[in-house]
């Protein structure tokens, strides 16, 4: 999964336990999970309302002599300023991984994300640009190093492959005694692979991507275009100017003078069968889970608060046709009629 390829990231790292990661607060749980399952200390600050991305104005501020690398997801698929991020990282030898799991195919100034990374992680969760069977996910590296790391705790921390040869199997020794690669055990690992059926899925999936991404595009503009004319309650979506990005879905945040609640809106929209989601933690450090953790927070983190009680999230896949597109926009209508000034 995404999620399980997140955790990886940092775990080929072999990052000193106690070593700072930079973050943000409002998050998905398994990306901030990650860093604290690898005995890391997490570092947030708070999010931009608009790109719901880390404000990179506090990347000063959280780094540290305890830091060594900068985690950051592309929020809903929302592109992060990735020439930023990587200048920032080279000038301060940090290691920066690309949580990319809500989206596939973005660039940014016309390369692909990953491509600024030291290590990207895709999802391939149901609800996403592309799927294996319903899930699955990818981490990606150009380091053949950190490549051989990832590959032994993925196939249960194992030091061989999937030769077959008998001289090509048996030519390590355990204590003097000749043994088969494929059970020799190099790190304590994990059972990280995906199915063959997850893979072939997969690379059928693959090949409809562009294709795919371009309805996403169409859906979630139809959508900004739409909303564009309730600007007086809604904050709407913004992408960097050198970002081509494909949102898994269209976030939307109440105006705080706005004559209604989230709560009401999303009623409204879960009665006519339009299903919505908030933005996954909001300030994750409110969560249950994570109030205690050992953590450093840089400035406060009104944004990320706002995000918890006043943002929720609506459809913009692939799957969504133009006749549901237009039925999405004539249930806001309905709801929003009455507190339209005649």
């Amino acid at each position: 999964s995404g999620s399980s390829g997140t955790m990886l990231a940092l775990k080929i790292l072999d990052l000193p336990a106690g070593s700072e990661v930079i973050t943000t607060a409002c998050t998905f749980a398994t990306t901030l999970g990650a860093i604290l399952h690898n005995n890391l200390v997490p570092v947030l600050a708070d999010s931009e309302i608009g790109t719901y991305n880390l404000e990179l104005k506090n990347l000063p501020k959280m780094l540290s002599k305890k830091t060594k690398a900068i985690i950051l997801p592309h929020t809903l698929g929302s592109l992060n300023d990735m020439k930023a991020l990587q200048s920032f990282c080279k000038k301060h030898k940090l290691y920066l991984i690309e949580d990319s799991c809500d989206t596939i195919g973005g660039k940014y100034a016309g390369k692909p994300t990953g491509s600024f990374a030291d290590i990207s992680v895709c999802s391939f969760y149901a609800s996403h640009n592309i799927t294996a069977g319903g899930g699955g996910g990818i981490l990606c590296m150009d380091d053949d190093k950190l490549l051989a790391k990832a590959l032994a705790y993925r196939d249960w921390g194992r030091f061989g492959d999937d030769e077959e040869g008998v001289e090509q199997r048996f030519n390590l020794h355990i204590d003097g005694i000749p043994y088969d690669r494929k059970f020799v055990y190099s790190t304590v690992g994990y059972n990280l692979k995906p199915t063959e059926m997850q893979c072939a899925f997969g690379l059928a999936q693959l090949k409809k991507l562009k294709v795919f991404n371009k309805i996403r595009r169409r859906n979630f503009d139809r959508l900004n275009d739409f909303l564009k004319k309730y600007q007086e309650f809604f904050i709407l979506p913004t992408d960097l100017p050198d970002a081509e990005a494909y949102w898994l879905a269209f976030p939307i945040t109440l105006k705080d003078n706005a004559p209604f609640s989230r709560l009401e809106i999303i009623k409204h929209l879960e009665t006519n069968k339009i299903q919505t989601r908030l933005l996954f933690a909001g300030n994750i450090l409110r969560q249950p889970a994570f109030r205690n953790i050992p953590r450093r927070v840089v400035g406060k983190l009104t944004n990320a608060d706002k995000i918890m009680k006043d943002t929720f999230v609506i459809g913009a896949h692939h799957g969504l046709t133009d006749e549901m597109v237009d039925y999405i926009c004539k249930s806001f209508d309905n709801f929003l009629a009455p507190y339209i000034k005649k």
